[in-house]
C-alpha cells in the first residue's frame, strides 16, 4: 500500500505489544471521528512489506486529567472545570484490534509475525481491489453473489459462496429491522448468479425458491412479474403465487391454489394429525391416535384422499366395528372422541377450505417443473391469501410440501440427477417450535422439516429458516444450519445467537439488540472470510411496498371527513 494514495484515510499507529492475534493501537483525529467497534481496518507493515486485516474490538478514550486517584481528584470533587487549566493534559483514543490475517492476491493468509510499533493502520482503500485481497474473489466469479457492502465502506461487499447454501441458512430479527427486506433482496441476487463459461463469457442462473410468505412481504415480486408481462426477476422463469381457495386473489395469472393429497402421509401420521387437529394443537391423547391408526389400517384403502373426499362413511363403521363388544380394542368413549376428531377434520379441512383433492395443485409435477425452469414459488399465507385458515392447516400444508420435496429429490439423487431448491419458512417457530420455551404442538411439520435439516443437503435441498425469535426454534434443526444473517434481535435471543452462531466477538455481540434497520452480521459457511462481518444489506431492484403502512395520511382522511 502507498502511503501517498491513502494518506487521508489513515486512522491509527500500532503501539507495542502486538502479538499474532492482537495489536493495540493510537487513533488519529480522522480516526476517532471515523472508527467504531466491528469495522474493518487495514495495518501496513512499511518494512516487512505486509499488510494485516484487523478489526476493531474496543475503543478506549485517555485524558490524563480524569484519571482514577489521580492529582485532580479532589479538583474534580469541587465542581472545577480542568478544561479551564488549559490543554495540558494528554487526551488520546486507544483501541484494541483483532488480527484476521494478512492479505494476499488469493485472500487472507494466518499471521506469522505481529505488527510493530510505528506501523501505520488505514481504513480499507475501496479504490484498489482490496474484495480480491480480502476473500481471493473477485466480481463476477463463478458461483458468488455480493450480499451488501461492509459497513463502513461504500464499494467492499461481502461475497457469498452459493456451493454452501446446501448447508442451511438462518435469518433472525425482531420487526422492523430490516429482516424481509434483506431477504428479498437475497432472492433478487439468487435470481441472477454468476456462472463463468469454458470460452470465459459469463451466463446468470437462478436458483429454484419457494418462500413460505407469512405477512405478504414478498408478494411485490409476483406483482412485477404480473406487470412487466411476465419478466421475472433475474433468470427466474416465472413467479407463482400460491393461495388458499377462498382467497380473492385466486384466478389471476399465475395464481394457483393450494390444494393437497394426504397419500404423502403414513397412517400414523395422519392419525396424530387429525386427532391434534380437533384440540388446535394443544394436546395428543395417545389412546384416540392408535385407535384411529388402527381404524385406518383395517380399512386397507390405497388411497387416504379417497377415503376422506368419497367413502368417509366406511371409517365411521370401522371405528364403530371396532369399538363394540366386550372385548373390542377400542372403548367407546375414545371412539366418540376419534369420530368427533373425524368429523371436525371432514368439516374443515375436506369440506369448507376444500384443501385435499386426488388432484393437487402442488404434485411432483409442479415440483419437476419449478425445478427444470428456475422459478420463484410464493406461498402467500397472509390473510388475503390464506383468509380464516388455522395454523393447523398451515402446519399440514408445510408438513405435506416437506415430505413431497423430499420423496422427490431423494428420487432425483437416486437416479443420478442433480437438481437443487432453497426451501425457505417465514415465522418457522411455528412449524418447528422449540417445545421447552414455545409449547406449540407441531409435531408432523416439526419431524419432516428436521428430516431435511439433518438428510436433505444430500439430496439438493437447502433448508432457509427466518424468525423473530430465534430461541423459540427447535434447537436440534438450527443446529444444523451454518450460516446466519443476524439482524436486530431482542434481549432475550441475544444469548442464544451467541450460542448457535459458535461465538461473536465482543465487538458485534454487543451490537446484536442496538443493530440499525438494514444492518446485519453475516456469519458462516457462506461467508468466505471466516470471520463474522457487519454489513449493510444492498437495495433491492423491486421496491418493497407490501405491509407498508401509512399513519399519518389515514388519520388525516379520517379528520377530513368529519
Amino acid at each position: 500500500m502507498s502511503e501517498n494514495n491513502v494518506s487521508h484515510l489513515r486512522i491509527g499507529f500500532v503501539l507495542s505489544g502486538s502479538t499474532t492475534s492482537t495489536a493495540k493501537i493510537q487513533l488519529t483525529q480522522e480516526g476517532e471521528e471515523r472508527v467504531f467497534e466491528g469495522m474493518l481496518v487495514v495495518i501496513s507493515s512499511k518494512r516487512r512489506k505486509i499488510e494485516y486485516l484487523g478489526r476493531i474490538d474496543s475503543i478506549k478514550p485517555v485524558n490524563e486529567f480524569y484519571r482514577e486517584g489521580d492529582p485532580w481528584s479532589e479538583a474534580r470533587k469541587k465542581g472545577i472545570p480542568l478544561d479551564a487549566i488549559g490543554d495540558v493534559g494528554r487526551s488520546y483514543v486507544l483501541s484494541e484490534v483483532s488480527l484476521l490475517g494478512t492479505l494476499g492476491n488469493s485472500g487472507l493468509r494466518d499471521v506469522r509475525y505481529p505488527p510493530e510499533p510505528g506501523d501505520k493502520v488505514y481504513m480499507i482503500n475501496d479504490g484498489e481491489g482490496y474484495e480480491k485481497k480480502i476473500f481471493g474473489i473477485e466480481r463476477g466469479e463463478s458461483g458468488y453473489i455480493w450480499y451488501g457492502n461492509i459497513i463502513g465502506y461504500k464499494q467492499i461487499a461481502l461475497p457469498l459462496n452459493i456451493e454452501n447454501i446446501t448447508m442451511h441458512l438462518g435469518i433472525f430479527g425482531v420487526t422492523g429491522s430490516g429482516k424481509s427486506y434483506g431477504l428479498g433482496y437475497l432472492l433478487e441476487l439468487l435470481s441472477k448468479i454468476p456462472y463463468v463459461l469454458p470460452d470465459s463469457s459469463t451466463t446468470y442462473l437462478a436458483l429454484p425458491t419457494i418462500v413460505i410468505d407469512a405477512n405478504g412481504d414478498y408478494l411485490d415480486y409476483h406483482e412485477h412479474f404480473l406487470d412487466s408481462g411476465l419478466i421475472g426477476i433475474g433468470k427466474f422463469r416465472n413467479i407463482y403465487r400460491m393461495v388458499f381457495r377462498k382467497s380473492k386473489a385466486l384466478g389471476r395469472p399465475f395464481t394457483k391454489g393450494i390444494t393437497i393429497d394426504l397419500d404423502v402421509f403414513n397412517t400414523r401420521e395422519l392419525a396424530e394429525f387429525i386427532i391434534s387437529y380437533k384440540t388446535a394443537g394443544k394436546e395428543i391423547n395417545e389412546l384416540q391416535v392408535a385407535g384411529l391408526e388402527l381404524a385406518l389400517k383395517e380399512l386397507e384403502y390405497d388411497s387416504f384422499t379417497n377415503l376422506f373426499t368419497e367413502n368417509f362413511e366406511n371409517l365411521k363403521y370401522k371405528l364403530d366395528e371396532l369399538s363394540t363388544g366386550r372385548d373390542a380394542p377400542i372403548h367407546s368413549s375414545t371412539r366418540r372422541a376419534i369420530a368427533s376428531a373425524l368429523e371436525k377434520f371432514k368439516s374443515d379441512v375436506i369440506e369448507r377450505d376444500k384443501l385435499v383433492t386426488k388432484s393437487p395443485q402442488i404434485n411432483v409435477e409442479f415440483i419437476e417443473q419449478i425445478t427444470k425452469e428456475p422459478s420463484l414459488v410464493i406461498f402467500d399465507f397472509s390473510a388475503e391469501g390464506a383468509p380464516g385458515v388455522s395454523p393447523l392447516e398451515k402446519q399440514l400444508v408445510i408438513a405435506y410440501l416437506s415430505r413431497l420435496l423430499y420423496n422427490k429429490f431423494t428420487e432425483y439423487k437416486n437416479r443420478g440427477e442433480d437438481r437443487y431448491l432453497l426451501f425457505i419458512i417465514e415465522e418457522c417457530q411455528n412449524y418447528i417450535p422449540n417445545t421447552s420455551n414455545y409449547p406449540v404442538h407441531a409435531t408432523l411439520t416439526r419431524d419432516y422439516l428436521s428430516l431435511i435439516a439433518t438428510q436433505g443437503r444430500k439430496f439438493g435441498i437447502c433448508l432457509g429458516l427466518v424468525s423473530q425469535r430465534p430461541a423459540f426454534v427447535d434447537p436440534v434443526v438450527v443446529s444444523m444450519l451454518n450460516t446466519y444473517i443476524i439482524h436486530r434481535v431482542s434481549p432475550d435471543d441475544a444469548t442464544y445467537i451467541r450460542k448457535i452462531s459458535g461465538g461473536l466477538p465482543k465487538s458485534l455481540e454487543n451490537r446484536l439488540t442496538t443493530l440499525e434497520r438494514g444492518k446485519a452480521i453475516v456469519v458462516g459457511q457462506m461467508n468466505p472470510l471466516g470471520y463474522p462481518v457487519l454489513v449493510e444489506v444492498g437495495r433491492r431492484s423491486i421496491e418493497h411496498k407490501m405491509g407498508k403502512t401509512n399513519v399519518m395520511d389515514g388519520l388525516y382522511t379520517l379528520f377530513k371527513s368529519k
